[in-house]
């Protein structure tokens, strides 16, 4: 008994610490970059070439950092609120990489994340103020 109560002392003690959130946090912020990057082949409005954008829009390894913080420390079970963003994220950049530059149908896209977007469980006011906070 002795033998199998320490494994599953070990896994617990790791999800309490916010270990098990982890290839969520990195799921979302992969999809964050995937989302950006899409739209630059079409020239991001507010940069001045692609390349500008391709360097600048997506979110930085320091931005990313400041979202794995905020989902490792915080308390509480995000997975689900970080999966339905991540899907929306990812479906954005699908929808992006799938139109030609001059398809208005583009335009739809950021559209549909959004109503995407407002059907996923919600975060904590704080939460969702302090990830804001990390991506600007």
């Amino acid at each position: 008994m002795k033998r199998l109560s320490m494994p599953i002392v070990s896994v617990l003690v790791a999800l309490a610490a916010g270990c098990g959130v982890g290839p969520h946090v990195d799921d979302y912020n992969e999809s964050l970059v995937a989302a950006a990057l899409a739209g630059c082949a079409c020239g991001n409005i507010g940069y001045s070439s692609e390349e500008e954008c391709r360097e600048e829009a997506p979110p930085s390894a320091g931005e990313q950092a400041c979202v794995e913080a905020l989902f490792k420390n915080a308390e509480g079970d995000y997975e689900a609120q970080l999966d339905c963003r991540t899907a929306v994220q990812n479906r954005l950049a699908s929808c992006l990489n799938s139109k030609a530059c001059t398809d208005l149908a583009r335009l739809g896209c950021a559209g549909e994340a959004l109503e995407d977007e407002a059907d996923c469980p919600d975060l904590p006011n704080d939460i969702n103020n302090e990830l804001r906070q990390c991506l600007d």
